[in-house]
C-alpha cells in the first residue's frame, strides 16, 4: 500500500482522527513546540499580527485545538469577538474559558453556521482535510463582505533546506514520535500522531494548492508572508 492510499484511508476515518486529537490534547502545545524546534510560538505571534492588520471585530479560529492561538489573539485584540471551532472535545477543554468555543466538524460548521466573520484563521488544519478546496469554498461563505481568510500550513521548503526537511519530517520524526513522543499511543499505527503527520504531509505536497484554489474560488488580495525556503507558509486572501 502506498503512503497516499494509507493516508486517504486514515483521513476519511473521522472517528480515528478524533481519537488521535483527543489523545494529543494534554501534550499538543508542548510537543508542537518541541517538534518545531521552538518555532511554534513565533509562528502563532506572526499569525496574530497578520490577523491584527485587518482590524477585525470578529474572528473565528477553525481547528483551534487547545486554544493556543486564541489566547494570543485575545491578548493582541482584546475587544474582538473570538470563537474557536474544533471537532475534538478534549482539545476544547484546554481552550481559554473566556472565549466561546463550538464543538463541531469543520465542514458542518462552515455550511450550517449563521454567522459571518471579519477574519477566519486556520493553522495546521487545511492539510488534514480530505478535500481542502471544498473547505476553502465553504469558509468563503462564513466571511463577511470584505473578510479575510488567514492560513498557516506546512510546506516543503525550496533550496538548501529541502533535503534536511525531508529527512527530519519523513524519517526522523516518525521514528522519534513512535519511540519517544507518542510511545504510549494506544491506537492503530496509521493514525499514530507523528506517523500520520508525516503521511499527511506527503499528500499535502501540492505546492500551488492554496494560491491556485484562492484564485479559482474568487478570493482576491492573495498574499504570502514567509520565504519559500521556510518550512511553513502564511497566506491571506480577501473574500471577493
Amino acid at each position: 500500500m502506498n503512503r497516499e492510499t494509507l493516508f486517504d484511508r486514515a483521513n476519511t476515518d473521522e472517528t480515528g482522527l478524533h481519537d488521535t486529537f483527543d489523545w494529543m490534547a494534554d501534550r499538543y502545545v508542548d510537543q508542537t513546540v518541541t517538534v518545531s524546534r521552538g518555532r511554534y510560538p513565533g509562528w502563532m505571534i506572526e499569525v496574530a499580527e497578520v490577523v491584527a492588520q485587518f482590524n477585525p471585530k470578529s474572528i473565528a479560529d477553525v481547528g483551534c485545538g487547545p486554544g493556543y492561538l486564541l489566547h494570543r489573539l485575545q491578548e493582541r485584540m482584546p475587544e474582538a469577538d473570538l470563537v474557536g471551532v474544533d471537532y475534538s472535545s478534549r482539545m476544547l477543554e484546554k481552550a481559554p474559558t473566556s472565549i466561546r468555543t463550538e464543538h463541531r466538524e469543520l465542514m458542518e460548521w462552515a455550511r450550517q453556521s449563521d454567522r459571518r466573520f471579519d477574519v477566519i484563521v486556520m493553522t495546521f488544519v487545511l492539510r488534514d482535510q480530505p478535500d481542502p478546496k471544498a473547505v476553502l469554498k465553504a469558509l468563503r461563505g462564513r466571511l463577511d463582505g470584505q473578510g479575510h481568510l488567514v492560513v498557516l500550513e506546512t510546506q516543503t521548503p525550496k533550496g538548501w533546506r529541502k533535503p534536511g526537511f525531508h529527512t527530519y519530517f519523513h524519517y526522523w520524526l516518525p521514528w522519534w514520535g513512535e519511540r519517544v513522543l507518542a510511545s504510549d499511543w494506544p491506537g492503530p499505527s496509521k493514525t499514530a500522531p507523528y506517523r500520520w503527520l508525516s503521511d499527511s504531509h506527503r499528500v499535502w505536497e501540492r505546492k500551488r494548492l492554496i494560491p491556485d484554489a484562492f484564485d479559482h474560488l474568487g478570493y482576491k488580495e492573495i498574499k504570502r508572508y514567509r520565504p519559500q525556503s521556510d518550512v511553513v507558509m502564511v497566506w491571506s486572501a480577501q473574500r471577493g
